[in-house]
This record gives C-alpha cells, structure tokens and sequence, in this order.
C-alpha cells in the first residue's frame, strides 16, 4: 500500500482526493496538509474526505514520516519550496503543473531533483488523454507523417475564471501559458520528441484586466448588465462562503475578483517555439473563447491534425501510396476524471513506484514546459526571441 500526503485542498488536490478513494486502491490517503485551517475543514466536510491525519504545515508533514508519496496542489508560487523541500527529505514527489512560475525556481527544483535520488512526477494528465496517445502512437510508432518538422496548436478557453482568482497576477502564477498553457506545450514537446532552445513570442489584454473597482460580483452594481457576471444558486453560494468566504480571514484568498479588475497577465498569446532537433512550433491560446480547439502535425510523409471540429477523431494525409487519407476514432475511458486521464496518469503512478521504472513525466520535461511559458512572458516584454540558454543551463532539459 502506497501512503499518500496531499498538500493543498483546493480544486486540484480534491480531484486527486476522489480519483484515489474511488479507483486507486493500491494508494491510501494518510495525510492531509493546508495552511489554512477553515477552509481545509470545510472542505473536508463537503467532499466527503476520507480520514486522515491533518497538519497545518508541509514541515510538519515532512516531520511526522508517515507517507511514502506528496501531493504537491498548491497554488503556484509555492511549488519550488515545497517540493525542493520534499526531495531533501527523502520523498517521493507529484507536482501538479506547472513545476515553477519563473527560471530560477525552475533551476532549483531541478538541482534538488538530480542531488536527491528519488521519484519525481509531473501532473500533465493530457499525455493520458485518448486522443494524444492514439496521435503520439501515429506519429511516433507508426511513422505515417515522417519526422515532425512543423506543428501548430491553438486553443480558445473560455478562461474569465482565472481573471477571478490569484492567477491573474503574474507574481503568483508566472503567466496564464506557464499556468495553463503548460499542459499543451507539454503535448507539443512530447509530439515533437525534443526540446526548446528559443522562443518567441506577442500577446496582450484585448478583453480582461482594465481599472474596474468592484471586489467582486457578489458585492458589484453591475452584475445585471455585466456579461461575465457570476450568477450562483443558492447551494453554490453557500459554498463559496463555507470554503472561501468565511476561510479568507485567515490568509486573505479570494476566488472573486472582477474580470475587468486590474491583471498583470495577457488573455491572448501568440508564440513561435523552436526544437533542438530542427522542428518549429506555433501555439496561440486565448482565454474569450468558446472552447474550439485544434492541433496538427506536419512531416515529409504527410500531415495530422485533429480539434474540436472533429470530436474524438484524428485525420492523417498522406503525400504518397494509394491511401490518401486515414480516419481514426477515439474513445475516452470515462467523462469523469479528465476523459479518464486522471485515473489513467494514477495508474501509472502507482506502476512506476511499485517497479523503480518512471513511467510519468517528471520534472525535467514540467521544466521543458513552464521554461517555454517562462520565456515566452519575457519575449512579450522586451519584444525580442529569447533563447532558453539565457534562462537555464541547457542540460538540465536535454
């Protein structure tokens, strides 16, 4: 039995909470760590958390060596204290994305990672997504379209949420493509087979941040004209206080800042990454959109692409023999947990710890990940192509 520690109670760490109480039986919760003691109560409570002993520090935790495996779902900002923390310690790691908000974050976990010989995971559940495993299997073990040398990805989130919340400011999440366009740069970097060395990239606020003063839609004049205006029901309302309400006494957190409130993070990017193996990428995300998606591949042999126009579908064309074009359809596992990826990124967890083997990114690809949002931030400021070589030593991501 693998004795688990989830740091952090909120959205992500719950998910974790009910993916392993439900279809991981090889795991058992032993710990449950949050800094702040109402909201780790209450959230205890509403999502029916299995008994578990409960600290209020990772330190303590560490302290008490009653797990084998740590959750790391903390926000953002405090991953690479946490989890170079963890390593020195003698414990096993799983790190929900991203790894880090900012190079030398990204450099210290890494250095603590090589010194300290155990396990480390990355959360990118997308590799465990039906559809980019049947792709990445196309690419890589059928060899229909030849080596990558091109690829495009684009992305259009409905994301006001994060514009609600503590990843709206650059300080705590390093951007919305560290935080969010993690986990796609993770399946670009995957599908390409090889790492960033530039990155260039624009982006700007065309729809949120702006001057608005309102703390939020529960307390603003302008909800019955505002399109983004939250509209909670009773119940949802009543649990917005329990679990962040009534807890942001202790340590201020809110989940309801106005969208047009003032953001130091760009709703739209366009960048350009390059590969040490030659191929060069174009990622564009926005968070106004509708959910529309797509992404494809091109070789010498042909090309692959599949999206949100041709749900659970992926389309190869051929440049020669007979068959022109290839259809393949996709099932997910479940529409619980992610499509199913959650329980199958788990399942594997559970693999690698039983039999020594990594069979889940670790954090040298979450690096190769976070460094390309990382970079691509610094190449909205200054308006140039940033070379990755001038954020990190290259063979920490080789």
């Amino acid at each position: 039995m693998i004795k688990v520690g989830i740091v952090g109670t909120g959205d992500r760490g719950t998910s974790f909470v009910k993916v392993i109480q439900e279809k991981i039986p090889e795991m058992k919760i032993e710990a449950i760590v949050d800094t702040n003691p109402v909201r780790m109560e209450a959230v205890i409570k509403y999502h029916n958390y299995p008994p578990a002993k409960k600290f209020y520090s990772v330190d303590d935790l560490l302290g008490a060596k009653i797990v084998d495996l740590i959750f790391v779902t903390t926000p953002d900002w405090t991953h690479a204290e946490i989890l170079t923390k963890c390593l020195e310690k003698g414990y096993h790691v799983f790190c929900d994305k991203p790894l880090a908000i900012n190079a030398q974050q990204v450099k210290e976990i890494l250095l603590s990672a090589e010194k300290n010989n155990k396990m480390q995971f990355m959360g990118f559940n997308m590799r465990y997504n039906t559809t980019f495993i049947k792709m990445k299997e196309i690419i890589a073990k059928d060899n229909e379209i030849g080596n990558v040398l091109t690829g495009w990805c684009y992305s259009g989130y409905e994301g006001s949420g994060y514009f609600r919340r503590w990843h709206k400011f650059r300080e705590k999440s390093g951007g919305l493509i560290v935080h969010k366009g993690c986990h796609l740069l993770d399946i670009l970097n995957w599908m390409v087979d090889s790492y960033p060395i530039e990155v260039y990239a624009v982006g700007g606020q065309a729809v949120f941040g702006g001057d608005k003063k309102w703390p939020g839609c529960h307390e603003c004049g302008e909800t019955d004209t505002c399109p983004y205006a939250r509209k909670l029901s009773e119940d949802q309302m009543k649990l917005l206080e329990d679990i962040y309400i009534k807890a942001a006494i202790v340590d201020g957190y809110t989940r309801n800042y106005c969208v047009f409130a003032p953001s130091s993070v760009p709703d739209h990017y366009l960048v350009q990454i390059s590969y040490a193996n030659g191929a060069k990428v174009i990622f564009e995300e926005i968070f106004f959109g509708t959910g529309f998606f797509y992404m494809g591949f091109a070789g010498k042999e042909g090309e692959i692409v599949t999206g949100s126009f041709i749900p659970d579908t992926i389309v190869v064309k051929k440049k020669f023999g007979e068959q022109k074009e290839k259809r393949y359809q996709v099932q997910k596992e479940t529409k619980n947990f992610h499509g199913g990826a959650d329980i199958l990124m788990m399942r594997d967890l559970v693999k690698s710890l039983e039999t020594g083997k990594q069979m889940l990114p670790g954090f040298k690809e979450g690096a190769r990940s976070a460094i390309i949002g990382i970079a691509a931030m610094i190449s909205i400021d200054q308006h140039r192509p940033v070379k990755i070589c001038e954020l990190l030593p290259m063979e920490l991501i080789q």
